[in-house]
């Protein structure tokens, strides 16, 4: 490993950068030493040798590949008139023959070998080759929905298949539209003076619906966290089943001021305070998903189950998730609506001390036994989610909340 020095310059895909690219002929082929710029700014040399440019290539990159795969094909042409500018158009294929997934890319760069790995790379992160640490958090995303779209335009044709640079090209397309659709929408709420307004920005219909049109009641099955929610039409399903296709927290340290309100240990936990496990419980019990207007609900229906928040306590509360805890923990304000009205739930049902009601033996029972045990009424909840809705018009969370029955 070396700091960068005479590699550059350096392409950025991902969180990586490809640099200059030297390919040496040797007796059965050719050799290229592909420079990598990690995120730290070191950069490391990776060599591969094969009968061919692409083979050379593929070899190389390997490392930085979680899924095996070959260049199917390249092609270079000539580029801009500035000297030795090369266009390559790359179309990579995994070498799962039970899951054939073909990506293009397509790269601009001084020299040929140099365009051949930039276009490679970028066809690899378009087809979800490359391994996560070096994706932006958000890739995973991007990766599922453009999975989805490859697949339902695939359905459409009557042989239900694509050609394989078809499948690439419309891949990389999809990804790459995707991608800057949501840079773009980070920086617009990063720069709005309303944030939670950004939340209403679109039809939320997208995510609501089935492919045929058909409303979801519920969305388990997704990898996106932002769409998971279990709803309240689950009464033969149990907590634990619902709970395990929960998607997983990302791994990252709770910050002091989160832990020193909420955590039950905590000298100054609020009435409500719960450890994680059980609070995940309570999102499934609720019927809620995991966007901050469900959180804020989750919570206030906590808390308010205790019977013994005082006038001070929710201030406190609504102060520090609004104002000083940090991001992705903080709530907007217009948000705690959702809090309030939670608030007034748990208070009102039946259940006292939630936090402390809920019981391992609940996780093998029907939900729906388990919302009676409780004396959590599944109509009430309904009425108090229509009250939330019309707090909170046009978001998703209020838009995918069960409507009264």
């Amino acid at each position: 490993m070396s700091r960068e020095q005479s590699q550059g310059p350096f392409s950025v895909v991902g969180r990586i950068g490809i640099g200059s690219v030297e390919a040496v002929g040797e007796p059965h082929g050719l050799r290229v030493t592909v420079p990598v710029r990690d995120v730290r700014g070191l950069v490391e040399m990776l060599g591969g040798s094969g009968a061919d440019l692409a083979a050379a290539i593929a070899a190389a990159l390997g490392r930085l590949a979680a899924t095996p795969f070959a260049i199917e094909s390249l092609a270079v042409t000539a580029g801009r008139a500035a000297a030795d500018m090369r266009l390559a158009r790359v179309l990579v294929r995994s070498l799962d023959p039970g899951q054939p997934r073909y990506a293009a890319g397509h790269a601009e760069a001084r020299g040929e070998a140099t365009a051949a790995a930039v276009a490679a790379v970028r066809a690899l992160a378009a087809g979800g080759f490359l391994a996560r640490r070096l994706l932006p958090a958000g890739a995973r995303d991007v990766e599922a929905s453009t999975e989805r779209i490859v697949q339902g335009i695939g359905g459409l044709l009557p042989a239900a298949a694509l050609p394989p640079e078809t499948a690439g090209a419309i891949r990389e397309l999809v990804a790459r539209e995707l991608n800057r659709f949501g840079e773009g929408q980070a920086i617009v709420a990063a720069h709005s003076p309303d944030p939670a307004a950004v939340l209403t920005r679109f039809d939320a219909q997208a995510a609501l619906l089935q492919a045929d049109g058909e409303a979801k009641t519920s969305d388990t099955h997704t990898a996106s966290w932002w769409e998971w929610f279990p709803g309240l039409d689950n009464d033969q399903r149990t907590l634990r089943a619902v709970l395990a296709e929960m998607p997983a927290a990302p791994a990252v340290a709770i910050p002091w001021i989160v832990r020193l309100f909420e955590n039950d240990k905590s000298w100054l936990g609020l009435h409500g305070a719960v450890d994680l496990r059980t609070h995940d419980m309570i999102h499934v019990i609720l019927g809620r998903g995991l966007l901050d207007q469900d959180e804020a609900f989750v919570i206030g229906f906590t808390m308010g189950s205790t019977r013994s928040v005082t006038a001070l306590e929710r201030w406190v509360f609504r102060n520090a998730i609004s104002s000083l805890y940090p991001e992705p923990y903080r709530i907007p304000r217009k948000m705690l609506a959702a809090y309030d009205i939670g608030l007034e739930a748990g208070g009102g049902m039946g259940v006292r001390n939630l936090h402390r009601a809920i019981v391992d033996e609940m996780l093998d029972r029907p939900l729906g036994e388990t919302r009676r045990t409780l004396e959590i009424d599944a109509g009430r909840l309904r009425e108090f989610f229509a009250r939330e809705r019309a707090a909170l018009p046009g978001t998703l969370a209020s838009q995918r909340l069960p409507a009264p029955g």
